[in-house]
């Protein structure tokens, strides 16, 4: 395990790491999380079982509100609520969600903040692609002046990766749209963030939005008992830049790469790719950085809208042959990637077999001309002249090929 070095405070200092140090680091510190070591020992979390049975001794062992009053079974009926409502909002047959549905459902708050629109340092303005790990993006958020952190990891993974792999082509503006749909289309998301954590993590998970491990199931009943938001400014800022020309380039070299590779588009050796400084400034240079939330919500908006008057209009007969088709679909987008992994194998092997067959013939061609020459020596040695030794050879040759046949 690396050693990484730690302030006075206990935190990490993550200045001047390269972008492959910067992960591994936010690896390890995943894995070290003195909070994750609580939550094993814990006992007043409000989970699935408790939410739904609501017995009086388990309420009351939850502890106190932030008012200093016990929590009562009015409040887990509250929460139950939340719960629903924040589940109408988010289909989670599919991983992911969309940039417009996550604006649009983000707190104002989480927006300003992402927009640096705030006066008392809770802001940020800044971000950098560092690398990505096959389809996700790793993304290092400078911290806002308030916060003890230096830095924050924040990754997308863009879940319709293998769909835009497959429709590559060698025409720019065709990958530009594709790109571009690609980036605000579904992904699921994460954040180090203490908000994303405590606020954000629940929801995204119920939503099937977020990247695991780990899944939350604690309610947060302090933090976020409404259930309001569903991302931190560091996924909202991140989100935002991918939105961006400059950014989408980048992605856009990426699947040029991963479509002519011969290897398995989960072999970490080959798709996880960390930029170089010289790369990471460039891209820096990205002008997309504000949210404009209201914009994107007016947009989601009518989207829902026209989603909502197509599913009125369909019968149940038109739903249920919807449905069915979604489904032969999914299954035969897996068919096409195991057919896809196949072939790789096997042209993999074919390979293989080429290059033995041109080393045996190599090493074939290299006997004939050594023994052609120890032939000719010995003839030569027994008064024979180099040509005449080099034409009985030749003879020799034939003979010993007609015997065989």
């Amino acid at each position: 395990m690396a050693d990484f070095k730690k302030d006075d405070n206990g935190r990490y200092i993550t200045d001047g790491l390269s972008p492959k140090q910067f992960t591994r680091l936010f690896d390890q510190i995943q894995k070290e999380r003195a909070q994750a070591r609580r939550r094993r020992n814990g006992s007043k979390h409000l989970t699935p079982s408790l939410l739904k049975n609501k017995h009086l001794e388990d309420v009351i062992g939850l502890g106190k509100k932030k008012d200093g009053t016990f929590f009562t079974l009015d409040d887990l009926k509250g929460f139950e609520a939340s719960r629903g409502e924040a589940k109408k909002k988010f289909t989670n047959t599919q991983p992911g969600i969309t940039y417009g549905q996550l604006v649009a459902h983000s707190q104002a708050i989480d927006v300003k903040r992402a927009n640096n629109n705030v006066d008392d340092g809770s802001g940020i303005s800044s971000a950098s692609f560092i690398g990505l790990k096959h389809n996700i993006a790793q993304i290092r958020v400078t911290a806002s002046n308030r916060s003890l952190d230096s830095s924050h990891l924040v990754q997308l993974r863009f879940e319709e990766w293998e769909d835009a792999l497959e429709n590559v082509t060698n025409d720019r503006a065709t990958l530009m749209r594709l790109v571009r749909k690609l980036v605000a289309g579904r992904a699921s998301v994460n954040c180090d963030c203490g908000r994303y954590m405590y606020w954000y993590r629940y929801i995204a998970t119920a939503g099937n939005f977020t990247i695991a491990p780990p899944k939350e199931y604690v309610f947060p009943k302090i933090k976020n008992p409404n259930l309001r938001g569903v991302a931190c400014k560091h996924i909202i800022h991140a989100f935002t830049r991918m939105q961006g020309a400059g950014w989408q380039t980048r992605i856009i070299e990426s699947l040029i790469k991963a479509s002519k590779g011969h290897h398995f588009g989960d072999d970490s050796k080959k798709t996880h790719e960390y930029f170089s400084e010289s790369e990471i400034k460039q891209l820096n240079r990205n002008r997309k950085g504000k949210t404009n939330q209201a914009a994107v919500r007016a947009e989601y908006q009518r989207y829902q809208k026209r989603i909502d008057a197509l599913q009125s209009k369909l019968t149940d007969k038109d739903k249920a042959t919807l449905s069915n088709a979604r489904t032969k679909l999914a299954r035969a987008r897996q068919v096409t990637a195991q057919e896809r992994a196949r072939r790789k194998v096997a042209e993999a092997k074919a390979k293989q077999r080429s290059d033995e067959l041109e080393q045996y013939k190599r090493q074939v061609t290299d006997l004939l001309k050594l023994q052609r020459q120890i032939f000719i020596d010995a003839q030569v040695m027994a008064g024979k002249t180099p040509e005449a030794a080099a034409k009985a050879f030749e003879h020799h040759i034939k003979t010993t090929l007609g015997n065989k046949h």
